[in-house]
């Protein structure tokens, strides 16, 4: 017998008989800065840190990954509506200045490219460090596929 399967037909049971319906805190949000299993000294620490404006040193360095994560998605993206702009008003045009133009605008698209991509090989290098730096494996982040990346933001 799977004990998985066991434990959700005693939760559904309780639901079904209503055990569930007078809890405390029903229809509130859960408070999720409490933690009844930590250390109340660190406890105390944290909130002292956090009431003050300071975060954990892997908070700080998940923070600063994400956020150069989202400048650089956010660089690539306004070259790619500069380029698709650009393109558009050119047309069909064949004529020297066109050509011109055209060249101009995938040269910049590839130095677009490049610079994504130096952008996430930075991210992803440092990424294994601040995974050692966090509490836990579930605060881990995974490296960036690039080619996925580039999909994502080439769709829209």
């Amino acid at each position: 017998m799977n004990l998985d399967r066991v434990i959700e037909q005693i939760i559904r049971k309780a639901q079904e008989e209503g055990k569930f319906d007078n809890l405390r805190g029903k229809g509130q949000p859960i408070n999720w800065e409490e933690n009844p299993f930590g250390d109340p000294a660190w406890e105390m620490a944290h909130h002292l840190l956090k009431e003050n404006g300071f975060r954990p040193d892997w908070l700080e360095d998940d923070l600063a990954l994400r956020e150069k994560l989202a400048q650089a998605r956010k660089t690539l993206a306004r070259t790619r509506d500069w380029r698709a702009a650009e393109l558009e008003r050119l047309g069909a045009r064949e004529d020297a200045q066109a050509k011109h133009q055209r060249l101009l605008v995938a040269d910049e698209w590839d130095r677009a490219l490049e610079s994504f991509r130096q952008s996430i090989n930075q991210i992803n290098a440092k990424i294994p460090t601040l995974n050692l730096k966090v509490p836990h494996e579930r605060f881990q982040r995974v490296k960036i596929v690039i080619e996925d990346e580039l999909k994502r933001l080439l769709k829209q």
